[in-house]
């Protein structure tokens, strides 16, 4: 059953290419929004499992904290651990990494296997290159945007790296929570009834640095993935996602973790039944989460997500 939802978020960030006529603005804007909520509430309802243990370990934070601080020799092993460097590994990279993520003959053969594929769907074949109708880009607002975001729509490159740390842990590291989301969109107005099926062919490289030092309590943790999706009149219909990593570390551990190189992704396809005159968005991106608690100590994340969406393959009704 489709969900409407009203909520606007206000980090939500739309650039339109020239050949997409104004009046379609509204209801890209109105399918981001929608994306941005519907995504919000399916990630509340998971992290929810994990708010209890989170108050009980604050609690037991305190506790130690307190401990501590009326201890001189256990405050002093603190100002020791502390004073030692903080093991955090970050990608040092550059941000849109310029190279081909697929050489010629893999992109040869992997559109073979999708026109191949294809033959197998019905409706209008559709092959889209970049640049692609429009960029979308948002970020969770009971938490802080990414370190860095940025789309090279020639290529169909788009990149997020999202920091969150204890004060001077890390360059850029937010106080709080990072989850944002960011990709490329299709508008469609059909003139029959039917079917829209999505595929994207993309290549997906990531990094990864997590660490925690201290007494107790402080952990840190990241994601990252890709993500599709399929919006009518501004509405979510259906989507899909796909997570490439997770980590996280507590105590006195520390993670560092890259693709070697671009990754050639399966391809995930959706589709959903569409109706005349109605106006439909298909959406292919990637999103970063990372947060932290410092608990009787320091820690940081740095989670980094790009992806090359060479192609969008559609099938239409005819």
């Amino acid at each position: 059953m489709a969900t409407t939802y009203e909520v606007t978020d206000p980090s939500v960030q739309i650039r339109y290419s020239a050949e997409l006529e104004p009046e379609k603005h509204s209801v890209i804007e109105r399918s981001v929004q929608a994306m941005a909520a519907h995504s919000t509430e399916e990630t509340d309802r998971l992290r929810a499992v994990e708010a209890e243990p989170a108050k009980v370990a604050a609690l037991l934070d305190g506790l130690t904290a307190e401990q501590i601080a009326a201890d001189p020799v256990k405050a002093r092993a603190l100002e020791e651990l502390l004073a030692r460097p903080f093991p955090l590994d970050l990608d040092s990279a550059s941000f849109l990494r310029p190279e081909n993520p697929l050489s010629e003959v893999e992109n040869a053969s992997r559109l073979s296997v999708l026109a191949d594929h294809f033959d197998l769907w019905p409706g209008q074949l559709g092959v889209w290159s970049p640049p692609y109708h429009f960029t979308w880009s948002w970020h969770r607002t009971d938490g802080s945007p990414p370190f860095n975001a940025g789309f090279d729509p020639p290529t169909g490159q788009v990149a997020l790296d999202g920091r969150s740390g204890s004060p001077g842990a890390m360059p850029g590291g937010a106080g709080t929570l990072v989850e944002a989301h960011a990709g490329y969109g299709l508008f469609f107005r059909f003139p029959h009834d039917g079917v829209l099926i999505g595929v994207s062919r993309e290549g997906v490289l990531f990094s990864y640095a997590v660490a925690a030092q201290g007494l107790g309590g402080g952990n840190a943790t990241v994601e990252g993935g890709i993500e599709c999706s399929i919006l009518e009149d501004g509405q979510w219909r259906t989507g899909a996602t796909h997570r490439f990593y997770r980590k996280r570390v507590s105590g006195n551990e520390a993670d560092h973790d890259e693709s070697p190189g671009f990754i050639d992704t399966s391809d995930p396809s959706i589709r959903w039944p569409v109706r005349a005159g109605h106006d439909y968005t298909f959406n292919v991106g990637v999103w970063v989460y990372c947060d932290h608690t410092a608990g009787v100590g320091r820690s940081a994340a740095q989670s980094l997500t790009q992806a090359s969406i060479a192609n969008m393959f559609t099938a239409t009704p005819i």
